[in-house]
């Protein structure tokens, strides 16, 4: 009876390493792209992107290109992915810029609908100034954007996206994510997500 039973057992096993010892193997060289990779301080292995990276991730953009200042001191902001866009809400608030923040981080869809209040768009800059500790709160919560384990990221538009806590982590927040939509290829501001 124990013949009988080991007998399909070795079979299939003889079978498997007939079939691993006839496959062949290969190794290929795969571009990576790590989320630290590229991040002014970063060492170790894969800190650095090579050409291949930057290609496979259409999102990927040098921490120089994000905040770029030319020689007259003017700053030109790009955002290709939710994690660029973190950086420049968080920076113009902390360094208050308004300015920059009303031009290059706020949609244009969001300034039309403060001018269709009667307000000016530069209200968005002191409405999310005065809430500072609290977005601070809710970006210290999803420290790697999109690729945070606590975090969703998801379209909810035409060339719109959220990205939000999932759901109960920030309940305690008054925010628990924020909005954003592409305008001329780079990712603006709508505005931030609070859960009803």
């Amino acid at each position: 009876m124990n013949g009988c039973m080991c007998g399909p057992a070795v079979l299939a096993v003889s079978v498997l390493c007939l079939a691993v010892v006839g496959c062949e193997t290969y190794e290929e060289e795969v571009p990576v792209n790590p989320f630290f990779a590229g991040m002014e301080g970063v060492s170790g292995p894969g800190a650095t992107k090579d050409r291949k990276a930057r290609i496979a991730d259409p999102r990927f953009l040098p921490h120089e290109a994000q905040r770029e200042v030319d020689d007259d001191g003017n700053v030109t902001l790009r955002a290709k992915g939710p994690r660029h866009l973190m950086r420049h809400i968080f920076e113009t608030l902390r360094n208050d810029e308004r300015e920059l923040f009303v031009e290059q981080v706020l949609s244009d869809a969001t300034k039309q609908e403060f001018i269709d209040h009667g307000k000016e768009p530069e209200e968005a800059f002191d409405m999310l100034l005065a809430d500072f500790e609290e977005i601070n709160q809710l970006f210290a919560r999803m420290p790697m954007a999109e690729n945070a384990p606590n975090a969703r990221y998801e379209r909810i538009g035409t060339d719109m996206h959220r990205l939000r806590l999932v759901k109960g982590v920030g309940r305690d927040l008054k925010w628990q994510g924020f909005d954003m939509i592409t305008e001329d290829g780079y990712e603006k501001l709508l505005w931030f997500y609070e859960e009803r």
